[in-house]
């Protein structure tokens, strides 16, 4: 294996550390995440250097990597994505029976959720849709807000408690 030395990787990152960055905040990598993408790019070209071949474009060949690891990340978002919206419905089901004899059909747990998020105040709301809708960790939300973490972080338990108690109320012992 055709390993680099410190000193020649060195110089290559140096050279195209700002155009990677650039690249990967241009396929819609979070900010948060920019440089820990770029700091993986380059870990995998150190490892798989001796498979570049000599006299190629270097810059191009890292971002072919830097590519594979966005859409790697993008696939695990998405997975995320899924379990968050699963780990709600775990949330709000907790309470709930499990030998549920007609269970409540999605349409209308979802027109209950929907009303019952509408009966929270305005910020409670606007963190759930961003919290949940954009994906955004609470760390990102208390930045943009200009709020601690922990008080956002124990808002969204509140607002989903109430959301819980809320469709509890409406549904009934259709719900557990």
């Amino acid at each position: 294996m055709n390993t680099p030395s410190l000193e020649t990787f060195d110089d290559l990152v140096r050279a195209h550390q700002a155009g990677l960055r650039a690249y990967v905040r241009a396929l819609g990598a979070q900010d948060a995440w920019v440089d820990d993408l770029a700091q993986e790019t380059f870990l995998v070209a150190y490892r798989r250097f001796g498979d570049f071949a000599a006299g190629a474009d270097f810059g191009r060949w890292l971002r072919g990597i830097a590519r594979h690891l966005v859409l790697n990340e993008r696939r695990k978002s998405a997975r995320r994505s899924r379990l968050l919206q699963e780990s709600i419905a775990a949330v709000l089901a907790e309470s709930g029976d499990t030998e549920q004899a007609e269970p409540v059909p999605a349409a209308r747990l979802l027109q209950v959720m929907a009303d019952c998020v509408g009966q929270l105040p305005a910020r409670s709301r606007e963190l759930l849709a961003r919290r949940y809708a954009e994906c955004t960790d609470a760390s990102t939300l208390a930045r943009a807000l200009q709020l601690n973490a922990a008080a956002v972080r124990q808002t969204l338990v509140r607002s989903r408690a109430a959301v819980r108690r809320c469709i509890e109320g409406k549904l009934g012992e259709a719900w557990r």
